[in-house]
């Protein structure tokens, strides 16, 4: 039994605003990276923390994108420190993507493209990986925006 939404929510990574859904995310992404610097299997780190936290689908397909960007990279990625509140524009990249790939995939593939050579594999991931937080109680909000700068965001 996973502790839900409601115990995860004194994790706080990242800048202020993120909804526990991107949090999840960006922090998946940083502990990835962490291990891969590390010399360390990242499978082994994240896996049971997000299927203890959210479900063994978000860890499967958290782990199966991260698998898929990693293979396909066009460049090293910026990843900042676990604890760090701020936000490289790589991580925004991949937690935007994940929010608007069922709203939005052709943004979420754009969004995608310039860490990866052919990033319809990593956006289709990052879609079934949104079905999958929202299933666990995470639903990742759609942040849109537009030519004037407004932005909304949808939950």
């Amino acid at each position: 039994m996973s502790p839900g939404p409601h115990a995860a929510s004194s994790l706080r990574i990242g800048p202020q605003g993120l909804a526990l859904s991107e949090q999840l995310v960006l922090a998946g992404l940083r502990a990835w990276a962490r291990a891969r610097m590390a010399g360390e299997e990242p499978r082994a780190l994240i896996r049971p923390g997000l299927t203890h936290v959210a479900s063994k689908s978000v860890a499967s397909m958290f782990v199966a994108m991260m698998e898929s960007i990693e293979r396909d990279a066009a460049r090293s990625m910026q990843v900042h420190c676990v604890a760090c509140g701020g936000y490289s524009h790589d991580e925004q990249r991949v937690v935007l993507a994940c929010g608007l790939a069922n709203m939005a995939p052709d943004v979420a593939v754009r969004l995608l493209a310039p860490l990866v050579r052919s990033p319809e594999a990593p956006a289709l991931l990052a879609r079934t990986l949104n079905v999958a937080l929202c299933k666990a109680g995470y639903p990742l909000p759609v942040r849109m925006w537009d030519e004037t700068g407004v932005s909304e965001t949808l939950h």
